[in-house]
């Protein structure tokens, strides 16, 4: 009989993202304009992150691999600011996120030396251009134009974790099984 926690890993959809801290997801919240579409799927709070690569379902041995090659990446890199100043969706994928006009170059290289790490393990083709955003609903269709620049919103991210997507009565929860904080140099 296999054990609970190693059972719920293989059949938990998992990826490696920026988590933000309760204040930084109450703050980015605030982004979520519930007038844009009623019928959206708004995403609570504790659901909000940035991806950086998206692993899928993966056997527990794979998960712990993939997290230990990251640490070995994570350990070199300082914390980073990013500044969120435009809402976009991705309309193929009825997708409101907050997005960044001007990726910095540590997170772009963060997320490109994770997804090397990941490659051999992914079952799905890679998105050819990673887009850094913050998904804020789902199910979302909206004629109005974008993108739209909102009020610039800059958070200092400290924290990469390993996430699963855990199906629940309530929706989706994202729920992070290890996290690594990123340590000042100096």
């Amino acid at each position: 009989m296999p054990l609970p926690e190693i059972s719920a890993s293989l059949n938990d959809r998992c990826f490696l993202s920026l988590k933000f801290s309760p204040e930084q997801q109450r703050l980015l919240h605030a982004y979520q304009q519930p007038a844009f579409c009623q019928e959206a799927k708004w995403h609570p709070a504790n659901n909000l992150h940035l991806t950086l690569v998206f692993l899928g379902q993966q056997a527990f041995a794979v998960q712990q691999q993939l997290w230990s090659q990251s640490l070995e990446v994570l350990h070199e890199l300082p914390p980073f600011e990013l500044c969120f100043d435009q809402l976009d969706q991705f309309s193929h994928a009825k997708v409101l996120y907050l997005g960044i006009s001007k990726p910095p170059a540590a997170l772009m290289a963060l997320q490109q030396q994770l997804q090397q790490l990941a490659l051999p393990f992914l079952n799905a083709p890679v998105p050819e251009i990673f887009v850094p955003h913050v998904t804020l609903a789902r199910k979302f269709q909206s004629a109005d134009a974008f993108p739209l620049s909102v009020e610039p919103l800059s958070l200092l991210c400290t924290e990469v974790a390993l996430y699963h997507s855990v199906s629940t009565e309530l929706g989706v929860s994202y729920q992070s099984v290890e996290t690594y904080t990123l340590v000042p140099k100096g």
